[in-house]
């Protein structure tokens, strides 16, 4: 006489532990501290003493004004910002808010009978990136609406011709690299952040 048998599921294999890693979403850049966003090495060098250069010349260009403390704060600022952008893809919120507020107090105490028309700039440049980034997903980010915010806060009816130099110094980028790189580089993202603190940069000193 035959026994019966149970048939008996097998133990459900378990994954490998290089497996569950690999499972694990890895973390966004936005979560990482500022301490790993900001240049280190010889990038640093090169960052802070064009952050320092811009802080001097302000106040060489503008005397010991209200606009020339804008400047020294604004202009590294967006040396620093820059910097990041081009090696992480990302305007961190805790250079970018911070200085919209030290902007904004500096724009208020040395010039409140402006400081609505820099509010309104800002609000225009950084809702009209907003909407872009809305709109189009993958053209720009949040953090280039707040970038614009703070670029309208600091610079006012300057605003414009700072977008202007801007968008032409992206497309002149965007030719290149087509031209150096082909067709297949169509796709390849380029950040806007460096292209908009040129536009700032040179607006502020030469607008």
């Amino acid at each position: 006489m035959s026994i019966p048998t149970i048939p008996v599921p097998e133990p459900a294999a378990q994954p490998e532990p290089a497996a569950e890693a690999a499972a694990v979403e890895a973390p966004r850049v936005e979560a990482r501290p500022l301490s790993e966003l900001l240049p280190t090495g010889t990038p640093l060098l090169i960052v802070g003493a064009a952050m320092f250069v811009a802080a001097v010349a302000s106040f060489i260009h503008f005397g010991l004004t209200g606009h020339a403390l804008l400047g020294a704060v604004f202009c590294p600022t967006l040396i620093l910002l820059a910097a990041i952008d081009m090696k992480h893809r990302l305007l961190p919120n805790m250079i970018v808010l911070p200085a919209s507020l030290a902007v904004g107090l500096i724009v208020a105490a040395s010039a409140p009978a402006d400081f609505l028309g820099h509010f309104l700039a800002g609000l225009a440049l950084g809702g009209f990136f907003f909407a872009i980034a809305a709109f189009f997903p993958g053209s720009l980010g949040m953090g280039d609406a707040k970038l614009g915010f703070l670029l309208g806060l600091a610079l006012g009816v300057k605003t414009l011709g700072a977008t202007m130099i801007a968008f032409a110094a992206l497309l002149v980028a965007a030719l290149f690299v087509l031209a150096t790189r082909g067709m297949s580089a169509r796709k390849d993202a380029i950040p806007f952040g460096p292209f908009l603190a040129l536009g700032g940069i040179v607006a502020f000193f030469l607008g």
